[in-house]
Order: structure tokens, then sequence, then C-alpha cells
């Protein structure tokens, strides 16, 4: 991944943000926007000096003004870098993150607009930043529509750095947020990166009310940071525990209030299990496909403490590991996908991708046993309150390939032109296409340029970033079955193309150099 973010900031020294505003030279050498002072209303959180003019810029340009300006900001020579973290800020000063979804979303899709950038060549690397920069405008004004949040600096005293992890948990145990406020400011600002997040994974697991979004929000703002620098973390973190406490105890929504979920029964069972753990419980290899769909037949029941509690009995017993645990899981997330395309089936799949990168990069064993069984414990609590609007009883264990075209260029463009108008068939050529190309690039690369043409919602740029990646984090038995679920959220090429994203391809075109 460092390779290719060097790749990409140097192809970025080859771009004009507008072919008709001047040469490569201009764009290195003219002085960037941010070396001006800014002022800032006194009781708005002052970002730090290398970018807070670039924010300000953005949240004053008019909607559509703003791919001139970043166009003319490109030129004059800001990097992808800071494109990037200006505009992530921007939303967290500018965009109620409560509820952590909806207009929030503009937050959300930067990590996921990123990855997608990552794999685009060269012409097309700009245009899922630009979507989300008019994407952020329209949160922006429908913010401002609701109340026009504002992040205002800290209030209080802070608890000492002794003190502050002990405050910050029992804050978020009281739902308080002025003092998870000043804990989290704390933390920041006298701990390091990773003890910090490391305390934060279970807090974004333990509420599954907004289908997910508490864990996404956790996952995506650590995998920002991670890009656009730790100097950045407090005010994305603060935005962070206000997400995390929406709701309340009391608050039932999608069917559950905070206690009757699934996370208060499973933070029991990791401490109580994970000293009996087997060694090598939670290492990659090999799945074991019995165990797999056994998890995946409990999850189906939608009891969800019997499926969680029959994994913890899987994994102590060494009848099963995480990996086979998480295999499951996927499977789970994806059958109910297809079983019912739509919001809720998005978020089986970019929830799972949030709690499973979770799992993957905490240290503590009881914290990643936690994740596991809120992964099982989600996706059966998905089933519930999918139960009432699921057509159809697809086994996503059963799917079978159909027949496809023999070169890859060929399968792709046939895949991708049935799916909005044959989503079963489509499934079934992706099938046969993961069976015939284990590395499906030429396909993702296929049907991500399709986003970059056609995308009109955020959860194009979500659910495509967390689906491509989940394909490589399940065993290479279940890969088809993964591609099968893609084609049910990817934009079809039969789809009319947006007249946003040729506006945007219009200022990213690159240079006749």
């Amino acid at each position: 991944m460092p390779e290719l973010r060097r790749d990409f900031l140097k192809s970025l020294t080859r771009w004009g943000a507008l072919g008709t505003l001047g040469s490569t030279h201009a764009f290195l050498d003219l002085n960037p926007l941010w070396a001006a002072d800014a002022q800032v209303t006194p009781d708005i959180v002052r970002l730090s000096p290398e970018i807070e003019p670039l924010v300000r810029l953005i949240e004053e340009t008019p909607r559509e003004k703003c791919f001139e300006m970043m166009g003319e900001q490109l030129r004059r020579g800001c990097s992808y870098r800071q494109f990037l973290g200006a505009l992530f800020l921007a939303g967290i000063r500018n965009v109620n993150p409560q509820p952590p979804g909806f207009k929030f979303h503009c937050v959300f899709v930067i990590h996921s607009a990123h990855q997608l950038s990552l794999d685009a060549p060269p012409e097309e690397r700009l245009l899922p930043l630009l979507w989300a920069l008019d994407n952020f405008k329209v949160s922006q004004q429908r913010d401002e529509n609701e109340g026009d949040f504002r992040l205002r600096p800290v209030q209080g005293k802070l608890p000492s750095p002794s003190q502050a992890w002990d405050e910050l948990h029992k804050a978020m145990e009281a739902w308080d947020e002025e003092r998870a406020d000043r804990a989290i400011a704390a933390l920041v600002r006298n701990r390091g990166a990773h003890e910090v997040i490391e305390g934060l994974w279970r807090h974004g697991a333990r509420d599954y009310r907004n289908i997910g979004h508490k864990a996404i929000f956790v996952a995506n703002s650590w995998r920002t940071l991670e890009t656009i620098g730790w100097q950045h973390a407090e005010p994305a973190l603060r935005s962070l525990i206000l997400g995390l406490l929406d709701f309340g105890v009391k608050e039932r929504v999608n069917g559950y209030a905070y206690e009757d979920q699934c996370y208060l029964p499973n933070a029991g069972r990791a401490r109580q299990a994970v000293a009996n753990l087997p060694a090598g419980w939670a290492e990659e290899g090999a799945g074991d496909a019995g165990a797999a769909k056994q998890i995946l037949a409990a999850i189906r029941e939608a009891k969800t403490d019997q499926a969680c509690q029959e994994t913890v009995d899987l994994l102590v017993k060494a009848k099963s590991r995480a990996s086979s645990v998480w295999d499951a899981v996927h499977l789970a997330a994806g059958e109910l996908m297809m079983r019912s395309p739509g919001i809720l089936g998005v978020h089986t799949v970019t929830s799972v991708n949030a709690l499973h990168y979770a799992f993957r990069v905490a240290q503590s064993a009881e914290t990643r046993l936690l994740l596991l069984l809120q992964g099982v414990g989600w996706m059966s609590q998905f089933a519930n309150v999918m139960a009432q609007r699921t057509t159809g009883d697809t086994d996503i264990t059963e799917v079978e390939g159909a027949e496809i075209p023999e070169t890859a260029e060929e399968a792709a463009e046939e895949i991708l032109a049935l799916v909005s108008s044959d989503r079963s068939t489509a499934a079934r050529k992706a099938f046969r296409y993961a069976q015939k190309h284990p590395e499906p690039d030429g396909f993702q690369k296929a049907a991500q340029s399709l986003i970059f043409t056609k995308g009109r919602d955020v959860h194009d740029y979500k659910y495509a970033a967390a689906i491509f990646e989940d394909y490589r984090l399940v065993d290479p038995a279940w890969r088809p079955h993964m591609l099968a679920t893609a084609v049910y959220n990817l934009r079809g090429s039969s789809l009319p193309d947006s007249e946003l994203m040729q506006r945007a391809r219009a200022v990213a075109r690159p240079l006749d150099l």
C-alpha cells in the first residue's frame, strides 16, 4: 500500500486540474493557498495551520464553484493527501455526527473514496474525491437546514492523563457526552495513536441500532487518519465520540434498545472464554467449510444468543478457528444482501467489513474475540430486522455458475451489462468469473470505473470498497460466492452517466504532455 500511495502522489504531478488553466509548471510552482493565515470564528474548533485555510475554502465556496476552486488549488500545489484531509475535516467540523449516518456519510465515504482512488487508473484517480467534495456540500447545506452544527472547542477541565481512560469508559457507560468529550481530548493529547484506537474498538462495536454505522465510523476514522496524519486526530475523535453516544440506553431503533442487543452477553462471553481459547485460534489459514456452514446456519435462525454461544463453544473446543467464523459472517452478510438488496443489505456488508478490519488491527485477545462474536451477533440481528423485508430464500452456499465469454474483459463487460436488469444471472456469471479468474482485478477495475462514471450515492463507494476488500479476506473456496454478492449493489453499464461526474472528469482530465 505505501508503494501505491507514493505512485499515486507522483502521478498527480503529471496532472492539471483544469486542462485550460495552465501547464504542469504552474501546477508545481505556485504557492499553496494555506501559506496565508485564515480567520476562524473563535467558537469553532481551529484545525492545524497547514490544513485550516483549505478547509475554510471548502466550507465557504458555493457548491456550483467547488470543482473549479479545487482544480485551481491542485494547480497551485495542493497534494492529494491535503485534499483528502481537508475534505474529511470539513465534514468533521460542519456536519452533525448524530445520528452517525444520513448526511454524515460525507465523512464515512472519505476512506472508501480513497480506497477506490488507489485502484483507479491515473486519469480517474481524482474522481472519487471530487464526487465526495460535491457530496460534502450537499451534506453541509442539509446540516444548515437542520440546525447548523459546528464542532466547538472542548468545554471544562480535562482529566489528567492517568485518569483519562477511566473517565472515558465511565462516560461511555453513562452516555455522558461532555464528560466523554473531555476524556477523548485528554487521551489524544497525551497517548499514542495505537493505544487510543485500541481502546475505541469495543465502543464502536457495542451498538448495532443504526445498522452498524458506529463500527464503520471508528474503522473509517482510523483508516483515514492513517493516511492524513494523527495530528488531525483530536477533532476527528471528538466527533466520533459524539456519534458513538447517539441514542442513549432506552431509545429503540430497528427493533432494539441498547440493553437487548448482543453486546452485553458477548462482552461477558469474551471475558470468560478468552483464557480458554486454544493456541492459534486467531491465526489466518485454511478455513473449515463445515464449521463455516454450521455457524451460518445458526445465524440464519436469527436466534442471536444461541448463535453467539455456539460460536464460543466451537472456538474453545478447537472445532473452529476465527477465520472460519469470519467466513460464515461474510457469507451471512452476502446472503442477506442477495435476499434483500437495498440499504439494509448494503450495511450487512459494510458493517462486517468494519468489524473484521477492527479484528485484524486490535491487539487484545479479549477485544478480538468480542469483535468476532459481535460479527455473528450483528448478522443475526440483521436477519431479525430484515425478516419481514426479505424476498426469496437464496442460499449463498448453493450458488452455481453460468457460462461466460472466454476472456476476462469480455466476461466483465457482459456481467456489468446485466447488473441493472438481471442481477440473478449477473451473480451466477460473476461466480463463474471468480472460479476462472481468482484474482478478479479486471472485473474490479471495470466495476469501479462505472462508479466513477455513473455513481450517485455514497453507498456506491462504500459498498464497492468493502466487498472487494472482503473478497480477499475469505477462504479461496468462498470467493466466488463473494463476487456473486458484489453485483447486488454495483452500477450497471446500461445506467445513464452522471452529469456531475462528467463535470468532474472535465476538471480531472490529464494534461496533454
